[in-house]
């Protein structure tokens, strides 16, 4: 070797042993009294590295080349290869004692191989095959990253913690493969790069246990400041320091890293770019120049599938267990064996292993209950109907595992798999799970037409909508939280179209998702059914009420569907009329199927109010007309009522038909008609004690006298109603309340002729109904405000109310609304002459 070789043989061990620079190790020296004393400087270490110093060497080089024999040496034999490297022969007697001190101190007892290992399990039954497997790819495959993948509860965590005991246990052949040691981190709640840097910064000071004292003395290596003032997260300066004391104190090791628990997201590439540093070490020699080539190993337990970035050198995704084994090992922590069992028990114990679909941690929890005394035949008769039942997860350890894996999930992924709930109950192909999703959530065809049945889409769906619904349910797949079906597995890998597999899920997941499933189903009902009055309320849950309310169509859960669609009437104003109409009309068939007479009149009583805002005269009436004969049957004893909320009476609730057939006769010029149909409404109210219901009708009452000249009936209507709403002031609270008063209010300024005040009302009664009351009712009003304008000869502002009904008309879609004002409004500016002229009579139908 000359001093060039040398140089490069000196600055590769140098980097190998952690100075990544020549001042770095100049660092280092400087905090060794005796070789600062020695005067090597960075001047000296470049010219040593770059081969431009005299070799062999002599004098004080020689001197400086042998003591940093102290820092690049670790055993006899690295001093051993550096005396012959650097040509040092022919050694004077302090060189030799000098020397003979160095290998005293590094021949002399190491510290151990640290080996943390996990618990070892008490029993693993079923598992040899997958144990036999793991070992063998362990030791065949070398250094890399080896994952096991499993849904909650399947034993991962087991199965490892066997494997490394089996790996560290004195005297098996596998223990040569990992000489360096084995050690097993919890990576539970490690995410991202912060994750990271406290996974390195753990393992950093398990490696440094019994090593510290003596890295200080020889300067080498210290431990990081972060772990010594606890700190978790770490800046990018720390981090890049901290890889690399990671980096170093791995490199030339062969050891085990067992990181379980490991969650997404979490860097594994990088994590594996660190913990997998290779470097020399005294193992198999690789090459003349005396370089040894090694590696460590990380055994990652995890429920997400690695991605092909993560590179995984083996990949092993853990099944659930067969059902002789899940019997077997059922049986043996009972501490009973087939023989002892009679035939019912042996077959109760057989439906327990399959209602759990063979997870051993659910085993584990029902050979618990069943120590505790409860039979197995009553155990596998409950979980036969539900798989999560109390008496095996009392203490909610499954149902807790499986919410954490869904919260790893992405949203819109966790609500897709909710949305799939109701097609669990068997294997389901990506076409199935695609035209599922199209149809609850309203993509594609058109809902139902007028009186008939709906009619469920094509089962082909949208290229768009497959391709979403195949990334989730791939995802869904990665997390071990859905299966491909065993059936399809040759399909999956040869050229079976991806359409046709099949998804399965594990019957403890498919109980949980049902479960909160119905749960948020339950939820969203009761909010819908409290909340009906407020529409800014439920617009702001709209999308996830309307959803559910197509899951329970499409599932055929009948009640909860014509319960929530009730509560939702208030909310189908504000929606298009293409969406509201589909939506009653499915009600109509429901509620018609399953004999449901008062749902039937209620969305019966809103589907003509529809076609009435939408100008279908015709069509409007003949559903008031079938909504009172529907009411008359569900009001017969014997038929089941709702309980209505704020004061209504299903009776008077029901009446709302002649309510509507009133606005309609009063909308066609018949304010006899509209007067006789409001009385009837009135007296149903009054009967029934719904003060609302009377309070309304009393203001139409006044309304139309006024609009018939009768103004002092008009007065007395209106005031009527005023006391009683003043009188039962704490009982209405709802916006409903606040607009009738304001209505009423305003009417009253009519009949005084205050149009300064009818005014400052009117705009505070449209913004209220803008948030809160039915979309058709600001237009209606605001054209009731221009034709009483148009009679009080105001003909600039019932031209201006005309034009912003017929705004607010256009908006809607209300095309009567619409062509109301603008008959109107061409009245209005078609006859200038008479501008001055006071009208005689309201404007007729046909105007």
């Amino acid at each position: 070797m000359d001093a060039f070789q040398f140089g490069q043989w000196f600055s590769k061990r140098r980097r190998i042993y952690g100075w990544h620079s020549q001042r770095a190790l100049i660092e280092t020296i400087r905090k060794d009294p005796a070789l600062r004393a020695l005067g090597i400087s960075e001047d000296f270490l470049a010219r040593l590295e770059a081969g431009h110093l005299h070799y062999p060497f002599r004098g004080k080089t020689r001197q400086r080349v042998l003591a940093l024999a102290a820092l690049l040496c670790r055993t006899p034999r690295d001093v051993q290869l550096y005396q012959r490297a650097a040509g040092l022969h022919d050694l004077s007697p302090q060189e030799t004692e000098l020397l003979a001190t160095l290998t005293e101190q590094l021949g002399g007892p190491s510290s151990p191989s640290p080996v943390l290992l996990p618990p070892r399990p008490t029993h693993l039954i079923g598992r040899n095959r997958e144990l036999q497997h793991l070992l063998h790819a362990l030791r065949e495959e070398g250094p890399g990253i080896y994952i096991i993948s499993g849904m909650p509860g399947v034993g991962k965590s087991a199965l490892a913690a066997e494997l490394v005991h089996l790996l560290a246990t004195d005297g098996n052949r596998y223990r040569r493969c990992f000489p360096d040691g084995i050690v097993a981190l919890s990576a539970r709640g490690c995410q991202g790069l912060p994750g990271l840097c406290t996974l390195l910064q753990r393992l950093l000071a398990l490696l440094s246990v019994g090593q510290h004292q003596s890295e200080q003395t020889k300067g080498t290596l210290m431990l990081s400041p972060m772990l010594v003032s606890g700190q978790t997260s770490c800046s990018e300066a720390e981090m890049t320091t901290l890889l690399d004391q990671v980096r170093t104190r791995l490199a030339g090791k062969r050891a085990l890293l067992l990181l379980d628990d490991l969650e997404s997201p979490f860097p594994l590439r990088q994590a594996a770019e660190v913990l997998l540093t290779c470097g020399s070490h005294q193992g198999e020699r690789l090459s003349e120049s005396c370089e040894y080539l090694t590696g460590s190993s990380m055994l990652v337990i995890s429920r997400i599938v690695p991605s092909a970035t993560a590179l995984p050198t083996h990949h092993y995704h853990l099944e659930p267990l067969a059902p002789a084994d899940a019997l077997a090992l059922f049986l043996t922590l009972l501490g009973r064996s087939a023989p002892t069992l009679s035939a019912s028990e042996l077959q109760a114990a057989e439906r327990i292993c399959s209602a759990v679909g063979g997870l051993p941690r659910a085993i584990e929890l029902a050979a618990t209950a069943v120590g505790a005394g409860i039979s197995c035949e009553l155990l596998a008769e409950r979980l036969s109907l539900h798989p999560l039942d109390a008496l095996l997860d009392s203490e909610g350890e499954l149902r807790r595992l499986l919410a954490e894996a869904l919260t790893t999930l992405p949203p819109e992924t966790r609500e897709l798999l909710l949305q799939l709930a109701p097609l669990m109950a068997r294997p389901f192909s990506l076409a199935e799970a695609a035209d599922w999703q199209q149809r609850c959530t309203g993509i594609g065809p058109a809902g139902p037409q007028s009186g008939q049945a709906f009619i469920a889409e094509s089962s082909s769906s949208p290229q768009r909508t497959l391709a979403s619904t195949a990334a989730h349910l791939a995802r869904l797949v990665r997390s071990s939280l859905l299966d491909l079906h065993p059936e399809m597995d040759g399909a999956a890998g040869g050229g079976g179209s991806a359409q046709e597999r099949r998804y399965q899920v594990h019957p403890l997941l498919r109980a949980y998702v049902q479960e909160e499933w119905q749960r948020r189903q339950a939820a969203l009902l009761a909010f819908a059914t409290e909340q009906q009055h407020d529409i800014p309320a439920l617009k702001s849950r709209q999308a996830e009420l309307l959803l559910t309310l197509a899951q329970a169509y499409q599932s055929g859960q009948d009640a909860v569907f014509l319960q929530l669609l009730q509560s939702l009437l208030g909310l189908l104003a504000h929606l298009p009329f293409s969406e509201s109409e589909p939506l009653l009309l499915r009600g109509l068939e429901v509620s018609q199927r399953t004999g449901a007479p008062f749902f039937l009149a209620c969305f019966l009583q809103r589907l003509g109010a529809l076609y009435f805002y939408h100008g279908h005269f015709q069509q409007a009436h003949q559903r008031f007309e079938e909504s009172l004969q529907a009411a008359q049957q569900a009001l017969q004893p014997g038929q089941p009522l709702p309980a209505l909320n704020q004061g209504s009476h299903p009776r008077s609730y029901l009446a709302r038909s002649r309510f509507y057939q009133a606005a309609l006769a009063s909308s066609q010029g018949d304010l006899a008609l509209a007067q006789r149909y409001i009385n009837i409404f009135l007296r149903i109210c009054q009967e029934c004690g719904d003060v609302r219901g009377t309070i309304e009708a009393l203001k139409l009452q006044g309304r139309y006298a006024y609009r018939q000249y009768r103004q002092e009936e008009a007065r007395q209507a209106l005031r009527h109603a005023e006391h009683l709403l003043i009188s039962q002031e704490r009982q209405l609270t709802l916006p409903y309340d606040r607009a009738l008063r304001l209505e009423i209010q305003l009417l009253l300024c009519h009949t005084r002729d205050d149009q300064v005040e009818a005014r400052a009302t009117l705009e505070q009664l449209i913004a209220l109904a803008s948030d809160y009351l039915d979309p058709y009712f600001v237009p209606a009003l605001v054209l009731d405000e221009a034709d009483f304008a148009w009679r009080q000869g105001a003909w600039e502002l019932a031209h201006l109310y005309a034009l912003r009904a017929i705004r607010e008309a256009d908006r809607l879609g209300a095309s009567f609304l619409h062509q109301k004002g603008l008959t109107l409004l061409q009245r209005l500016t078609g006859d200038e002459p008479r501008l001055a002229t006071r009208p005689t009579r309201p404007l007729q139908q046909g105007d």
